[in-house]
C-alpha cells in the first residue's frame, strides 16, 4: 500500500485518503481483503483461493481473475505500487 494514504474504518468499508492526490478511495470488505492478503505476500492465486474459503464462494465463480482485476485497480489508482 502507497505510504502517503490514510486509512479509516467506514462501518464495512476501509476509506483510503491520498493526500498527495487529494484522493479519497473506498475499499468493500472483498477488496480490503484482497489488499491486505496482497500485503501479507500472497500471491494472485493464494489470494484467489483464501477469498473463496473466508467468503464461502463456490467452485465455478472466476475468482482469480476478479483478484487481478481489482489488483491492478488499485495500482491504476495508486493505492498499490
Amino acid at each position: 500500500m502507497s505510504k502517503n494514504l490514510i486509512s479509516k474504518t467506514v462501518g464495512p468499508d476501509r476509506m483510503l485518503y491520498d493526500p498527495l492526490a487529494d484522493a479519497v478511495h473506498i475499499l468493500n470488505p472483498t477488496a480490503q481483503a484482497v489488499l491486505d492478503f496482497h500485503r501479507t505476500g500472497l500471491d494472485d492465486t493464494a489470494i484467489a483461493e483464501a477469498l473463496r474459503e473466508r467468503f464461502q464462494i463456490p467452485e465455478g465463480q472466476p475468482v482469480l481473475e476478479d483478484v487481478r482485476a481489482c489488483l491492478q485497480r488499485l495500482r491504476d489508482q495508486g493505492v498499490l505500487q
